[in-house]
């Protein structure tokens, strides 16, 4: 046993020397680097010159002086920012790793629009930087109101997400909207036929119209449909002219 010991010495040293060394080069850094610049990565909604704006980094400051929670705190009150991750560089250069929102749909409510993402969050529609969504309505639409919660929203907001992953899906519907009576309602973007989805299990109902387009549509048309419903285990009901 003690020759174990023994043996693990050095080796407990070594390592308690080179955690010591870290601390001492850390504190070291800390208080002789200081901030010379700053850079973000790169955004699509969100210009960097309004990041580093929000973040307002005295050039030059120590980074031990630094508040960074308030400097996240700061960069995501910004419209289109969900997150902000700092570093500080070797070199003082300190840099911002952004990761926007992403709208999901467009919320029509009347005259007003505004873009909401999959959390519920309202999105300010930007100049140049109009994006081809679904339309959704039967929400208040005005900057002002609050974030949504509801669970007509939830079940709009699952279909979207699967409508999205199952891309057929993303590029056939138009239009959504949330009845009591039928759940999640769409409208196709060829004819305008009504796309019943219910509730839940989007990702199999959003199977079953394609595969309902692939055999039946395709062939047949769609002029005459006025309804598909696919709410039923293993069988689409369909309302004809």
């Amino acid at each position: 046993m003690e020759t174990k010991k023994s043996n693990l010495l050095p080796w407990m040293t070594a390592i308690l020397l080179i955690i010591g060394i870290s601390v001492i080069a850390a504190m070291y850094w800390m208080k002789n680097i200081s901030v010379t610049g700053v850079e973000v990565s790169q955004t699509y909604f969100t210009l960097p010159e309004e990041i580093i704006q929000a973040a307002d980094v005295p050039i030059g400051i120590k980074p031990d002086s630094l508040d960074l929670n308030q400097l996240i705190s700061r960069v995501e009150l910004l419209d289109y920012v969900h997150s902000a991750s700092p570093y500080i560089e070797p070199n003082g250069d300190l840099l911002l790793s952004i990761i926007e929102r992403s709208p999901l749909a467009l919320l029509v409510d009347g005259k007003e629009r505004i873009y909401v993402d999959a959390y519920g969050v309202k999105l300010p529609i930007l100049e140049g930087k109009t994006l081809d969504l679904p339309l959704v309505y039967g929400f208040d639409a005005s900057s002002s109101s609050d974030t949504l919660e509801s669970m007509e929203f939830e079940q709009i907001r699952n279909f979207l997400l699967e409508a999205r992953a199952n891309e057929f899906g993303w590029v056939t519907i138009s239009e959504v909207v949330y009845s009591a009576d039928q759940g999640v309602i769409a409208l196709s973007h060829e004819n305008g036929v009504k796309l019943v989805f219910g509730d839940n299990d989007f990702e199999t109902k959003l199977r079953n119209w394609k595969a309902f387009y692939v055999e039946v549509v395709r062939t047949k048309g769609i002029q005459h449909i006025q309804q598909v419903d696919l709410r039923f285990k293993n069988q689409v009901v369909t309302q004809e002219t």
